[in-house]
């Protein structure tokens, strides 16, 4: 059951140092230049993120790197080769149509520099496993990346986003570095279907995800939990409207952390989406700008307990403002010189919802997840 609410505190990390406190950060023009007309997921959203970490003191902390585009086998292994063929069929014939703009679905807009962007937005990922796992410079990256991924399905494009940014990073590390545990970290307040639909039978990546239930596209139950030798390595937990910190941080301690440390991954990759914020307009999960970076805190603390480096790629968020200070207090929590010790205050209980949720949880996975 859910423990008494004044002794629910965060895991014991508070003594650990990190042996530095830069981080990577890639990001790129062409990012801006994948343009989406009057959409939610538009350039203003990495203009005004950058602009606002440039102007802020974390930026000295932060050594920015230019991404190359991918090789098309970094894709190929999540994504069949018609997908991959129609993505850039409809990027080229985009010069041609009205506005330079093609719909792949009702959601999903490409222009000529979309192929570009979406190659490169894989090639950030790519290239910052090579950071944490081949130059092992850095044990913090993020990919501040445009289209986003975690919609993207192998067989085609959804939900604003062309590949899957997340799950072609944790097949390059499988294939590039022997990595054997990959665990994938989705606080997006919609759920990444495509990243679950990817590796639902794949016990060598551990897929978590909080999001808004009832909501876009629909799926991410409690129930799906994975298939065959992935049972028990897909962890859903769906929550309504207005859950806000007290849920989002009952999840991320009662649920990611204790999973994470059972399950040692040897790279940790966060789908950062910001719309679950307060001020978001396309979600209600009325989280706080100071509980992203408390989660970034402990996310930290956990990787550096089980030795797995990070790496975040930018998922969704379409409020500028929040957005932009949203991602401030992450990078300000991937900076810090040690653990950050201070709770968010919480405004009371997790809802008596999210507590059964837990309870759910901890039920159709007891077999396989002691949390």
């Amino acid at each position: 059951m859910y423990p008494d609410h004044d002794n629910f505190t965060a895991p014991e990390f508070e003594d650990i140092k990190y042996a530095h406190s830069r981080i990577a950060v890639y990001s790129h023009e062409d990012f801006i230049k994948h343009h989406t007309g009057h959409h939610p997921e538009n350039s203003n959203r990495l203009l005004v993120s950058i602009n606002a970490i440039k102007e802020n003191e974390v930026n000295e902390k932060i050594d920015w790197m230019s991404p190359e585009p991918c090789d098309e086998d970094d894709i190929l292994r999540c994504h069949t080769s018609g997908h991959l063929k129609e993505v850039k069929r409809a990027c080229d014939e985009s010069a041609n149509a009205p506005q330079k703009m093609i719909r792949l679905d009702p959601d999903t807009v490409v222009c000529p520099s979309s192929y570009s962007a979406a190659t490169r937005a894989v090639g950030a990922l790519c290239q910052g496993v090579d950071l944490l796992l081949g130059q092992k410079e850095y044990s913090i990256v993020w990919g501040l990346v445009r289209p986003p991924g975690h919609h993207a399905v192998p067989e085609r494009s959804m939900g604003f986003c062309l590949f899957n940014n997340a799950a072609c990073a944790a097949e390059y590390a499988r294939a590039n570095y022997g990595v054997e545990r990959v665990m994938i970290i989705d606080f997006d307040a919609h759920h990444g279907n495509g990243t679950q639909d990817i590796f639902y039978s794949d016990p060598g990546v551990l897929y978590t995800s909080i999001h808004q239930s009832y909501h876009y596209l629909g799926t991410g139950h409690i129930d799906e939990t994975g298939n065959g030798k992935g049972r028990g390595y897909n962890v859903n937990f769906p929550v309504l409207a207005g859950a806000g910190n007290d849920t989002f941080s009952l999840y991320h301690k009662e649920v990611v952390a204790p999973i994470a440390i059972a399950y040692k991954p040897q790279l940790i990759i966060v789908s950062a989406g910001f719309d679950a914020h307060i001020d978001d307009p396309l979600c209600m999960l009325q989280v706080t700008t100071e509980m992203f970076g408390q989660t970034t805190c402990l996310i930290r603390a956990f990787a550096n307990d089980v030795g797995a480096p990070v790496i975040f790629t930018l998922e969704g968020g379409y409020n500028l403002e929040a957005m932009s200070d949203s991602l401030i207090s992450c990078l300000e929590a991937s900076t810090a010189e040690s653990f950050c010790e201070t709770d968010v205050p919480m405004r009371g209980r997790p809802s008596p919802g999210a507590v059964e949720t837990l309870d759910h949880l901890r039920e159709v996975l007891k077999s396989h997840w002691d949390f």
